[in-house]
């Protein structure tokens, strides 16, 4: 059921969040729940506004090229969630850049 907001109504749900930084070593914490996106088929819910989180000077952006066009990916945090209905549950997966600034919003 999509609520009105238009995020579902979840069942009894669980978080995973992880962080990429100094804190990732490796990045154990942000490729397990990548890999859990996958292999769960994770809906995407929603992205934070990096404007309201993110110091540029800290995080920087990231320019590729991609077919000859130059393509600029902004640092976010990415909110998903996978339907488990052999465990009766939905989990939340959070995957992302800790947020610099503005910790409390």
């Amino acid at each position: 059921m999509i609520e009105p907001d238009g995020f579902p109504e979840l069942v009894d749900p669980l978080l995973i969040a992880a962080f990429e930084g100094w804190n990732d070593a490796g990045d154990a914490a942000t490729s397990a729940v990548e890999h859990l996106e996958t292999v769960w088929s994770a809906t995407h819910l929603t992205e934070l506004d990096p404007e309201d989180y993110y110091d540029y000077q800290v995080n920087r952006p990231v320019v590729s090229q991609t077919d000859g066009r130059r393509q600029v990916t902004w640092p976010t945090t990415r909110v998903s969630y996978a339907r488990l209905p052999d465990v009766g549950r939905d989990v939340v997966l959070i995957r992302g850049i800790e947020p610099n600034m503005r910790w409390k919003q």
